[in-house]
């Protein structure tokens, strides 16, 4: 009898397991492997425009019509706008209604030396989502500059005579096969690398600090919990007929690499897969959908700054009244849509939008002491949000090519 082998999701499972073991009965001395895992992260990141540039091109390229394009884009981009606000709003709400800051004490930390990015005004925030140079925004990795050119090429592609389209457009499909197969290879490599991590991680913050931030954590993973099952699984069954259970254990590579990885752009390869197989979406779809998802979908961080920021309020007896919420949803929204392009990630998104609504950074400074802790959340919402929003429009638009065809049996 042929001995099964084990997945390559179920061996990342029992990496983080045991590397968390570790950290835990080790103690600081494991966060000395940490280096390891960081390598294998930036083997996972070293790709990460090439990954976004290829797939949305073959993506948008795959689509034979522009109106086609801008119909599915249209609908991508009001979806995860959507979404943003609701995983805003739970943040917000919850936190208002458990007050888990009243009588919170802490030490303010020292924040005397931190440079915080001023907030750009609304012309300044459109103007730099355009490159001046595509190399420099190559070099640099701005995501958001990364996605718009990768449109504008696909676009472009689409725009071409067929005799001319197709060689364009079998270089990138090529290309992404390419990509794929190199991040095939990291992945196999991902139970190191997780092990390292969680046992890094561990090792150096132990169960004192889960004790610490116990009530920020406690709210934060719940209004995850409250996004993914209220938002994502409802509008799932509600537009696919796929039920919560089915969702969460065919999205589950995406979810175990997310938290491992926490990095959005890491899971896109994995995300793509879950999509293309185990959802059987469309790959035009899904090449648009996951990328375009990956860059301007976060939200993970939108959760985070609604409970901290209004745990800081809580806490440092600052009233935030409505006004002063809606400014802050408002936002969020606007700087977690360009997240990708703000050096230090979802962190980096808090304290700006911190600066910017006034609010002390105090309580900010004392969550990025620890900030993997709430990375390995904020990331799956992002990549689980990606999905959800891939399978749902994907139902869409075959919905709608079928009653085109029945029309067009019925006129014939």
């Amino acid at each position: 009898m042929k001995k099964k082998k084990m997945s390559d999701v179920t061996k990342i499972l029992i990496a983080m397991v045991a590397g968390s073991a570790v950290g835990l009965i080790v103690g600081e001395p494991a966060s000395a492997i940490g280096f390891i895992g960081d390598i294998w992260l930036n083997i996972m990141k070293m790709f990460l425009v090439c990954i976004v540039v290829c797939m949305l091109v073959k993506g948008i390229s795959s689509m034979d019509s522009p109106e086609a394009l801008g119909r599915i884009g249209v609908k991508f981009i009001l979806f995860y706008v959507f979404t943003t606000l609701c995983a805003s709003a739970i943040g917000v709400g919850m936190t208002l209604l458990l007050k888990p800051g009243v009588g919170f004490t802490y030490e303010a930390a020292d924040v005397s030396n931190v440079t915080i990015n001023e907030m750009p005004s609304i012309a300044q925030f459109f103007k730099s989502m355009f490159s001046t140079n595509i190399w420099k925004t190559f070099a640099d990795a701005d995501m958001m500059q990364v996605v718009i050119l990768s449109c504008f090429i696909g676009v472009a592609i689409v725009l071409l005579p067929p005799e001319k389209r197709e060689p364009v457009r079998n270089w990138f499909w090529s290309m992404t096969d390419l990509i794929t197969s190199l991040i095939s290879i990291a992945l196999k490599l991902a139970p190191i690398g997780v092990f390292c991590l969680m046992a890094s991680s561990l090792g150096q913050y132990g169960v004192g600090l889960l004790v610490t931030i116990a009530k920020i954590l406690g709210v934060f993973y719940l209004c995850c919990i409250l996004h993914l099952v209220v938002i994502y699984c409802m509008l799932l069954w509600g537009f696919t007929g796929i039920n919560p259970a089915a969702f969460l254990k065919k999205a589950f590579p995406t979810f175990a690499t997310a938290v491992s990885t926490c990095s959005s752009g890491a899971v896109i390869p994995v995300s793509m897969d879950v999509t293309t197989k185990n959802f059987e979406c469309d790959d035009a779809v899904a090449g648009l959908g996951i990328p375009l998802g990956g860059t301007i979908n976060k939200d993970g961080v939108a959760i985070l700054c609604g409970v901290v920021l209004l745990f800081s309020g809580q806490a440092m007896g600052i009233p935030l009244g409505p006004q002063q919420i809606i400014n802050l949803l408002f936002v969020t929204i606007m700087v977690t849509s360009a997240g990708s392009g703000v050096p230090g990630g979802g962190l980096m998104n808090l304290m700006i939008v911190a600066t910017a609504i006034g609010m002390p950074l105090d309580i900010i400074m004392m969550v990025g002491g620890f900030y993997r802790l709430f990375d390995m959340g904020t990331t799956s919402m992002n990549c689980l949000g990606d999905v959800s929003a891939t399978i749902i429009i994907d139902r869409l638009e075959k919905r709608r090519a079928a009653k085109l065809e029945k029309k067009g049996r019925a006129a014939a």
